[in-house]
């Protein structure tokens, strides 16, 4: 019995003895200063001696030198104005500091250093506005856009950034609008001056101009649905329902006003029964132009879209053809022609007839988009 005892008393003078080796070897890196190393040194010998007071009162002792350097540190970078590299250094306080919380650790944290970031802040706002007026007024005004967001960044309620951040982008837009203007090109001046006036209505005179642009860039559109007597023949006409064109016409009409073109004005009759009662008598099923120009002059447009179905089957092959034209009414320029084509690839499930309407009514009206039948 008694080896054994020798034994244990042994193991624990040895215990003893290794622990107070390596308080001791903690406590000569924190009187050199080392303070990171007797930290660890601390940490490690509380992690095996969770009991051992003079470890955890060394550790905290230790990691909050650790952490006043580190925040002194941030400090220095603050006062000098440099925010980046304080915020790295302030990361690497913060991180540190979490990190003691996380082992049971309560560290004081210096209130300074916050007043300290904000003047900092506050410096590298008033340079970077400083750059962006002066990037501004050079016209160089995506730097100063830039500039203003990065003044945005550090300081979220700074109305000034925000201000010139809107000039920024609303300046450009003002003097490619006024080169439209030289150019007469009517439509890409409004455009320009209404996304200026959306969001800033007293901008300029960028709402005079806006009213300007409208009055010479907007036009009068009529559709007339041209009837080919010897093309496509529906069920729906024979059982003297509504022909196709007339279908059509209505989805076409859908789609145009769909499109919310504010320089799009659509002239709708409510009958066009006489008109294409007359195109009947006299023509054959091919455009006439000196007909499509007389049909816009009685409904009082500029323009006139005329369209022809060339081809029409929701039975068996499934598919549709209609034929185009935009035509000035006083000149006859033509000013788009094309042929719009929906085949049964397109459809999905369900009725065919109103889908190939649909879509060809879509294709016709995306023509539209953006369109400045004024443009020579």
């Amino acid at each position: 019995m008694r080896h054994p005892l020798i034994l244990l008393f042994a193991f624990v003078l040895f215990s003893c003895g290794s622990g107070r080796k390596h308080l001791e070897h903690a406590s000569a890196y924190e009187r050199e200063g080392m303070m990171q190393e007797a930290f660890d040194r601390y940490a490690a010998l509380y992690q095996r001696k969770p009991k051992l007071v003079e470890a955890h009162v060394g550790m905290k002792r230790t990691a909050q030198h650790v952490l006043d350097r580190l925040q002194e540190n941030a400090s220095r970078y603050y006062m000098a104005n440099d925010l980046y590299a304080g915020d790295r250094a302030k990361k690497e306080a913060v991180d540190f500091r979490s990190s003691a919380e996380r082992r049971g650790l309560m560290l004081e944290w210096d209130p300074l250093l916050e007043t300290r970031r904000r003047e900092a802040v506050a410096q590298v706002v008033a340079q970077l506005h400083s750059e962006a007026e002066t990037a501004f007024k050079a016209g160089r005004f995506e730097e100063a856009e830039e500039a203003g967001e990065r003044c945005l960044d550090l300081d979220p309620g700074n109305k000034e950034a925000a201000n010139i951040i809107k000039l920024a982008q609303l300046e450009p837009r003002y003097h490619k609008a006024r080169r439209a203007i030289e150019l007469q090109l009517w439509r890409d001046a409004y455009m320009q001056l209404k996304a200026i006036t959306d969001r800033d209505h007293g901008y300029k005179d960028a709402w005079q101009l806006q009213e300007y642009c409208r009055e010479h860039a907007s036009y009068t559109l009529a559709y007339l649905p041209l009837v080919n007597p010897n093309g496509v023949v529906s069920v729906d006409k024979l059982l003297g329902g509504m022909s196709i064109e007339h279908q059509l016409a209505a989805s076409i009409k859908d789609a145009l006003l769909e499109l919310n073109d504010p320089l799009l004005i659509l002239i709708d009759r409510e009958s066009m029964d006489d008109l294409l009662a007359e195109q009947r008598r006299n023509m054959s099923g091919v455009y006439d132009d000196r007909y499509t120009s007389e049909a816009g002059k009685l409904m009082g447009a500029r323009f006139v879209l005329a369209a022809k179905i060339l081809r029409f089957d929701d039975i068996i092959s499934r598919h549709i053809d209609v034929q185009i034209k935009l035509m000035e009414v006083e000149t006859g320029r033509i000013v788009l022609a094309d042929v719009i084509r929906v085949n049964k690839q397109e459809l999905a499930r369900g009725a065919p007839r109103g889908q190939l309407i649909e879509i060809a009514s879509a294709r016709v009206a995306e023509r539209f988009k953006d369109l400045d039948p004024f443009a020579r």
